[in-house]
């Protein structure tokens, strides 16, 4: 296959073209091998980096660090790795991927909502620039998913909506954003995750739209975000069936990141792709029930994918590519033209680096505040609820869903007598139910959290009567932060009473509203509830817009960026 790095995303020199050939024809085989992994970097300790300088990877992924551990890993890694590394995060919410110090703006799906194309630029350029502060330079964003089914476990609130054009739209002003402050981006997830209901970090996952509607739609997506320049395309461990045709019935059910036609033909050739392709996780089950580890590391190269995202044993997955090289499965040529691509794309930030960048006057938690303020969403308010009053809601309870527990309370719950009390003592950080009813309480509010999975409190509640449940409460408020994440196969609403007492069958009792700060689809839960808010995020930048709004003290400017009518269908 012809690279032209003269040509879009590269636009190198040829004393730049020259740097590269040079570069890859002085490199041992093995040299070539280690620089198709990315690795990843959890921690600052000197083990983890020793290791990392033993493998000389060609890129290092870093999980969110204190600031002065994620600057010590990058600047260990610039010195003791031969050639430049790429250094990249999961910049989906803010700088705060790789630095966990920096600003958290919030999901995509709350960029979105703003309905402002400007925001998801500064958002690009703010994860990026900032990024580069500690040393990163590769964005494992934006996802560039189309949020189609509502039941989609880990798409969701990470996608910009529903909506192709929006979904392009503002993908590409991510790409602009974050390119333009200096480092490259890497779209996900090829070829479209947030069709099916599952989740490829446990199953192999499908898109399972026919071919002329994929085109139409997340075609449509990444080829304007490959014509806007995007330099990366991760490949999803996604199978696109209605791709094939009965000839070619051997690759209907492989994943992209194993299948050559997807990459080649499709991602290449259709879509006109020249930049890096990179696997998503390959400790994801939807890669590893595809066969013997030893046989699909070599493949995954083969197959397309120029780099190779984690290892679960580095030095057994390095034996791995070196046997499948060894024995054919890639090819002289295909390792070259791998290694080229790489290559290519770090003489591409070497010249980002050398032209120099004004710094941004951007601020991330002036952006966080922002796009809180216009994207929290007034789904309906039936009851004219609003807006609230210390005056007249003076009594507020609160019962709060999702996935907030963490950790460490799952260990308390377990723990006996003196451990338990130990690790009631410890510090952790407020969760954002509580964050938010302390709020509410600075307001003049009476906050009572409401739970029933305790046992006793919920038979108390079985006796209690009507009369004694109105007078406590002038409005109840359901908390659901039921965010997205690995190896969660639903986002639905779950209740923790035995018995459905925190169900809202109080509806017609008490005034009653929904306040999701994630799905934006938990209406159809809370079907009968009849004022619904979405906030898409939990920063603490939303919760205080969403007060602010309840209260009348602004007004919601949030559009959703998905289609809730099917909520309220009957």
């Amino acid at each position: 296959m012809t690279i032209d790095l003269t040509k879009k995303p590269f636009y190198l020199t040829q004393k730049e073209i020259d740097w590269v050939k040079e570069t890859r024809e002085n490199m041992s085989t093995q040299e070539k091998i280690r620089q198709l992994f990315m690795l990843a970097a959890a921690d600052a300790k000197d083990r983890t980096l020793q290791e990392l300088a033993e493998m000389q990877p060609g890129g290092v992924m870093l999980r969110p660090l204190k600031e002065e551990e994620a600057k010590k890993v990058t600047a260990y890694l610039n010195e003791h790795l031969r050639i430049q590394p790429f250094i990249s995060a999961n910049l989906e919410t803010g700088p705060n991927g790789i630095n966990e110090d920096a600003a958290n703006i919030g999901h995509e799906m709350l960029i979105a909502a703003t309905n402002n194309i400007e925001n998801a630029y500064k958002f690009g350029k703010i994860c990026m620039a900032d990024a580069k502060k500690v040393g990163g330079n590769m964005s494992f964003a934006p996802i560039i998913d189309i949020n189609f089914n509502w039941q989609n476990p880990i798409t969701n609130i990470r996608s910009f909506g529903d909506r192709p054009d929006l979904v392009s739209e503002m993908g590409q002003a991510y790409v602009e954003g974050a390119q333009e402050a200096g480092g490259t981006v890497t779209i996900k997830h090829f070829p479209g995750d947030g069709a099916d209901d599952r989740d490829h970090h446990i199953v192999k996952s499908r898109n399972p739209l026919s071919y002329e509607d994929w085109m139409a739609s997340y075609g449509k997506v990444y080829r304007e975000n490959i014509d806007a320049g995007a330099t990366g395309v991760m490949i999803g461990h996604i199978a696109f069936p209605h791709y094939f045709d009965d000839k070619e019935d051997t690759y209907r059910q492989h994943p992209a990141s194993l299948n050559p036609l997807l990459i080649n033909r499709l991602l290449r050739e259709e879509l006109g792709f020249n930049g890096l392709t990179i696997t998503d996780s390959t400790l994801m089950t939807g890669f590893g029930v595809q066969g013997r580890r030893e046989d699909m590391v070599p493949l995954a190269i083969a197959s397309g994918c120029d780099m190779f995202l984690f290892t679960k044993n580095s030095a057994e997955d390095f034996t791995f590519m070196m046997q499948g090289y060894k024995n054919g499965i890639i090819t002289p040529e295909r390792l070259d033209e791998a290694v080229y691509r790489i290559l290519g794309l770090k003489a591409y930030l070497q010249k980002k680096e050398r032209d120099g960048l004004l710094p941004t006057t951007l601020d991330g938690n002036q952006l966080a505040k922002e796009v809180a303020d216009q994207g929290v969403t007034l789904v309906k308010d039936a009851q004219n609820l609003l807006p609230l009053s210390p005056a007249k809601h003076k009594k507020v309870g609160i019962i709060s869903l999702g996935n907030e527990q963490d950790i460490f309370d799952m260990i308390a719950q377990n723990a006996g007598g003196m451990t338990k009390l130990l690790l009631k003592m410890q510090k952790r950080k407020p969760k954002a139910h509580e964050i938010f009813g302390k709020k509410l309480s600075e307001r003049g509010y009476e906050v009572i959290f409401i739970d029933h999975s305790d046992i006793r409190v919920m038979m108390e509640s079985a006796k209690e009567s009507i009369a004694a449940f109105r007078a406590k409460y002038d409005v109840i408020l359901y908390f659901v932060k039921k965010d997205t994440m690995s190896n969660q196969t639903s986002l639905r609403a779950e209740f923790k009473s035995l018995a459905g007492f925190d169900a809202p069958w109080f509806i017609h009792e008490v005034p009653t509203a929904l306040i999701s700060v994630a799905s934006p689809y938990h209406g159809y839960d809370f079907a009968d509830v009849m004022t619904v808010i979405n906030g898409y995020s939990p920063t603490e930048e939303v919760l205080e817009a969403i007060i602010e709004k309840m209260e009348g003290r602004s007004e919601f400017r949030g559009v959703s960026p998905v289609d809730l009518r099917f909520c309220e269908e009957e």
